[in-house]
């Protein structure tokens, strides 16, 4: 059972998850996408089902204080007026002042918040044209502060100012080289280069921020360094590139040069300090637990998971373990060297 992953002079060492499966407060619902502020300040969203009102946005920290919900409106349980800003909540991001912008795929939206969860604004709409929206799902800053938007549907990538007035874009339906086939996450490397999901095509494809074709990561399968609808990618400060492998439930990480160097299948071997409380609060879920055959090991491994964040500042990779409720958080030692053995 690995707690540490070590390969070519790097560690990656798991620290601990946040969460536990809750439709409010301490927990999440379907954690889909997260980011993070330079003091650990999470801000997850929970996509939980379409229209369901536990579709939200958590706000908590990397060491388990909540601190608030939002995008929800009306009471949070029961009565006429307990719905959602949002229909199918996918991507979040943060600007520079901590103001919080959410995609939604189903109404082809971005709706903003300021950093306590106050509505500020949504722009977007549907359609097929130049800075029309089909399918917004992952979404990302730039250093200027522009948001680069997924478009899932037409398999096309646009790049916005804050207030939604389009910039440029690029990308066509295909399987070829640089086309894009349901692209779902997106992240941008430390130079500004764009790396897209690219869900249908089962591989991760890396651009200028013009929109030419750089590199392809990963190809269709379950073997080394193959991917099977990815879902997630980031990039960390040495150029590494971890991509969220869906349906494989892993995650594939590849050093800058797109060759695969290894694999994380999660390692929460601990119940978070939420999850325990669920335990301490319910005898019968104990004694369930008490049941599964390997339950440790199965406790430890992703289920399905969905999004990927690396804290640059802080040196840590975030997974969204999307069907077991939580995060699973892992610190990168990059100077890491192989011991003696003739010691």
């Amino acid at each position: 059972m690995a707690l540490n992953t070590v390969v070519a002079g790097r560690a990656w060492l798991y620290s601990h998850n946040v969460g536990r499966q809750a439709q409010s407060g301490m927990g999440f619902s379907t954690p889909v996408s997260a980011a993070i502020t330079s003091d650990g300040t999470l801000y997850v969203a929970n996509r939980s089902g379409e229209q369901n009102p536990s579709m939200r946005v958590t706000k908590c920290t990397i060491d388990h204080e909540f601190i608030s919900e939002f995008g929800r409106q009306g009471p949070v349980y029961g009565g006429n007026n307990n719905t959602s800003l949002f229909t199918w909540i996918t991507g979040i991001a943060l600007d520079s002042n901590e103001n919080v912008y959410t995609s939604d795929e189903w109404r082809c939206q971005i709706h903003v918040f300021d950093k306590d969860g106050t509505y500020v604004s949504t722009w977007g709409e549907k359609g097929e044209e130049e800075g029309q929206l089909n399918g917004s799902a992952g979404i990302c800053f730039d250093d200027d502060e522009n948001l680069w938007v997924v478009n899932s549907f037409n398999s096309r990538i646009q790049k916005f100012s804050k207030d939604g007035k389009y910039i440029s874009g690029f990308g066509v339906k295909g399987s070829g080289e640089s086309e894009l086939d349901a692209p779902y996450g997106i992240a941008l490397d430390p130079d500004g280069n764009v790396y897209v999901a690219d869900w249908g095509n089962h591989r991760v494809q890396k651009y200028t921020p013009e929109g030419n074709h750089l590199a392809t990561f990963g190809h269709a399968g379950k073997g080394s360094g193959s991917l099977n609808h990815p879902t997630g990618v980031c990039i960390d400060n040495d150029g590494d590139v971890y991509v969220v492998d869906w349906m494989n439930e892993r995650v594939v990480i590849y050093d800058k040069d797109a060759k695969p160097l290894t694999y994380l299948y999660g390692d929460a071997v601990e119940v978070s300090p939420w999850g325990e409380m669920s335990l301490e609060s319910n005898p019968d879920m104990v004694k369930r637990r008490n049941q599964v055959q390997d339950m440790v090991e199965q406790q430890r491994k992703f289920r399905m998971p969905q999004g990927c964040l690396f804290d640059r500042e802080n040196n840590r990779l975030i997974i969204c373990d999307t069907n077991r409720g939580r995060l699973q958080i892992y610190l990168k030692d990059n100077t890491y060297q192989d011991p003696q053995f003739n010691l």
